[in-house]
């Protein structure tokens, strides 16, 4: 007597599904050498603020570094360790390198910039420079 092992059709689709995520574009070796953190930029009268998501990363793993105008915020996200028991189905989590650069003018007070990172969020505050208003001299007449 031989045993034919019998397909169900979920297994059909948890085949498609796996070979779909095995394909390249998901492979692992994609997902964890480098990403780009989610960004918003704000501003109000005094200040422009960045805000970064950085779920995962600790503080210690961020540089920021202000270089001839250009602020970059860098890093790494850990990723976290395999075990052998394990078998990667999906993921859509990022791990490796990231980094951000931004063009600063010189409208910004270079020496007061200020980080906080809290949460798994970087807010980043640039204070602008007050205007420069025009000096206006009365000149008496004679």
């Amino acid at each position: 007597m031989n045993l034919v092992k019998f397909r169900k059709e979920s297994d059909l689709m948890n085949d498609a599904f796996k070979s779909l995520f095995n394909s390249p574009f998901f492979s692992e070796d994609t997902m964890t050498k480098h990403f780009t953190p989610r960004t918003r930029i704000t501003e109000d009268k005094d200040n422009f603020f960045i805000q970064m998501e950085m779920p995962g990363v600790t503080k210690e793993d961020v540089k920021i570094t202000l270089e001839n105008n250009l602020l970059s915020i860098c890093g790494t996200k850990k990723n976290e360790t395999k075990t052998e028991d394990n078998t990667l189905i999906m993921n859509e989590i990022f791990y490796g390198e990231f980094s951000r650069s931004f063009t600063v003018s010189d409208d910004i007070k270079k020496d007061a910039i200020e980080a906080d990172f809290k949460d798994g969020v970087l807010k980043l505050t640039l204070p602008k420079k007050e205007e420069v208003k025009p000096v206006v001299k009365e000149i008496k007449l004679k």
